[in-house]
């Protein structure tokens, strides 16, 4: 139970909230960056822990928005990249922040992980034979962090005013590869593990086995090396997989060549190598300006 005490030995609380200066220190110390209110707010005690909470929450999320709307506040230009994959769909989402430092706390990788299974619940949800979609900043703010949760935007201005930093929902976008899977891959220095895998780089591929049998676990790897490639390689368009070996600026993924053998373009390495198909790629650089293309058809 809370004892509510002050520093004379009287309890104390925030206006008529029941929330005490002894719950409000230790939330603080707890969950929060938020500061105590001024002592002219403290007013008669009801002891209340839930109530605390409350108020702490609602004062992150005001706080969040307030900085938000900030004129000249940094832009959040760290951050990470967030992959994950289910069945034969996955998603990436890119969370920005202003430092490396909050990047590495546990509240903002929540906030990433949060917004990566919200929007794979969103794209399980999508209807039609659409395989690909990229979701704007504004179109993510508008997905919901699980079934009936509330809007990533209000997630997002929470962490804001416990962080004490402008952070973004820059983008996201997901794939599906309906008789096939979803490759992967994160790159950066976020250690592995959960299942929401993170980085600064990250890419989905969208691959196939030969005449639509089910992929071998030696197909899967292959499909993870494409993904590795797109990551290193940075290429803008899929190409063929007829196609010649390109030169040092080739953007045509199938036309670059392999990682494990520079002289053999990608397409025909696959198809020598187990005959995996490549139907659609996307790629994320935190940070980067994303282009301003068609997203995935």
């Amino acid at each position: 139970p809370c004892q509510p005490w002050g520093h004379r030995g009287d309890p104390v609380s925030v206006g008529d909230t029941g929330v005490t200066l002894s719950l409000m220190r230790t939330l603080v110390t707890e969950h929060t960056r938020v500061t105590l209110p001024p002592p002219g707010t403290l007013a008669d005690p009801v002891p209340s822990c839930p109530q605390a909470e409350a108020w702490l929450e609602e004062e992150s999320r005001r706080r969040g928005w307030a900085r938000a709307a900030a004129p000249g506040a940094a832009r959040a230009r760290e951050g990470l990249v967030g992959v994950l994959s289910e069945g034969s769909a996955a998603v990436m989402v890119e969370v920005g922040c202003e430092t490396d430092f909050v990047a590495r706390t546990p509240d903002f990788q929540q906030l990433v992980e949060m917004a990566a299974r919200g929007v794979l619940g969103h794209c399980q949800g999508a209807s039609g034979t659409k395989v690909g979609h990229l979701l704007r900043e504004d179109e993510l703010a508008q997905v919901r962090a699980g079934d009936g949760g509330d809007l990533l935007s209000d997630h997002l201005a929470l962490a804001m005013g416990r962080l004490g930093e402008r952070l973004a929902l820059r983008r996201a976008g997901w794939l599906r590869a309906p008789g096939g899977f979803v490759a992967t891959y994160a790159h950066g220095w976020v250690p592995p593990g959960p299942a929401v895998a993170m980085g600064t780089y990250g890419a989905l591929v969208a691959c196939g086995g030969p005449a639509g049998e089910p992929p071998s676990a030696e197909l899967r790897e292959l499909g993870r090396r494409v993904a590795q490639h797109v990551v290193g390689m940075a290429p803008t368009s899929l190409g063929t997989p007829e196609d010649e070996l390109g030169g040092d600026s080739e953007p045509r993924l199938l036309a670059q060549g392999t990682l494990l053998e520079p002289g053999v373009p990608l397409g025909r390495y696959l198809r020598e190598h187990g005959g995996l198909q490549v139907w659609d790629f996307l790629r994320f650089q935190c940070g980067e300006q994303p282009p301003q293309d068609s997203p995935p058809a």
